[in-house]
């Protein structure tokens, strides 16, 4: 079973291969670029999902944000983005990685935004039991509850202990009839019904990028409504992924060595054997690259 301490190192030894070999550029992106509509070059496709939530927070959300949360917020790339899309609304971003918090704190200074962006070093599963005081971003509803109008994880939620913990902190952290958007990878069916190689290939992936929370959206809607939170959309987005580069190409290759030879705890093979496993998964049709929007309790 993963640990969060497993997921802490396997950020701070990687974000820095992330940042350099992703071609993100100012987007400060660590996740997947997406090849959608308008798209012509990879700061574009590393850009476009930050875009994208922003039109579904104005979409969804019927009031303008006062506060909104990422979980998972890498080096604060979509944090920042968020900021300058709504420029009366405060930020805070949360990530278990040290090294990554240093960053996006320099980063918010560089774009004259750290008045309105926070960020900090945390598991974000603790983050119900300690949201207030000194923590706390947001006002309180009519019941004195704080909250967040909108919360984004990208892909961040899969890291989680389990689907019933994030989800049930996060509409902890939701203001009344605020907004929830999910971007992360989804099983296409119940792991029960994948066929061997498949289950062997998901095993592959959740070990090497130290994922516990890996499920279908059918299972995500049903933890969901148990935790007072109601799926609005779900956008299957695995078509807008590129699984043709030369590093995908070179995965398809070294994955399956390093992973025969043990490697997978080494955070660096670990990454490489954990995304030959994705890589299978989406182009075979097992695992879906998939936006799901909630809602809170109005």
């Amino acid at each position: 079973m993963t640990s969060q301490n497993d997921v802490s190192r396997y950020y701070d030894r990687n974000t820095w291969r992330f940042l350099r070999f992703g071609g993100s550029g100012d987007s400060y992106a660590i996740h997947r670029p997406l090849w959608g509509e308008g798209v012509t070059d990879t700061r574009q496709a590393a850009a476009f999902i930050n875009g994208w939530m922003a039109r579904e927070i104005g979409r969804y959300l019927d009031r303008e944000p006062r506060t909104i949360l990422d979980l998972g917020c890498g080096v604060g790339g979509t944090v920042l983005h968020l900021a300058e899309s709504f420029p009366g609304a405060r930020l805070h971003g949360v990530t278990i990685s040290a090294r990554q918090v240093a960053l996006a704190k320099r980063l918010a200074v560089q774009k004259d935004l750290a008045d309105r962006s926070s960020f900090s070093h945390r598991d974000f599963e603790q983050m119900g039991q300690i949201w207030g005081g000194a923590d706390r971003v947001a006002g309180s509803d009519s019941t004195g509850a704080p909250g967040a109008d909108a919360i984004v994880a990208i892909e961040s939620f899969v890291h989680a202990s389990s689907p019933v913990l994030f989800l049930g902190t996060a509409a902890a952290l939701l203001e009344r009839g605020g907004v929830l958007i999910l971007v992360d990878d989804f099983l296409a069916l119940p792991r029960r019904k994948l066929a061997g190689p498949a289950r062997r290939r998901v095993r592959e992936f959740e070990a090497g990028w130290r994922l516990g929370s890996l499920c279908s959206v059918e299972e995500l809607t049903e933890t969901a409504a148990g935790a007072g939170l109601e799926v609005q959309e779900v956008s299957d987005l695995t078509s807008l992924v590129r699984l043709d580069r030369l590093r995908d190409r070179v995965l398809s290759t070294a994955g399956p060595l390093l992973h025969r030879v043990g490697l997978v705890g080494i955070p660096a093979f670990g990454n490489m054997i954990g995304g030959n496993g994705l890589r299978a998964g989406l182009r075979d049709g097992y695992l879906r690259y998939c936006a799901v929007v909630l809602r809170g309790r109005g």
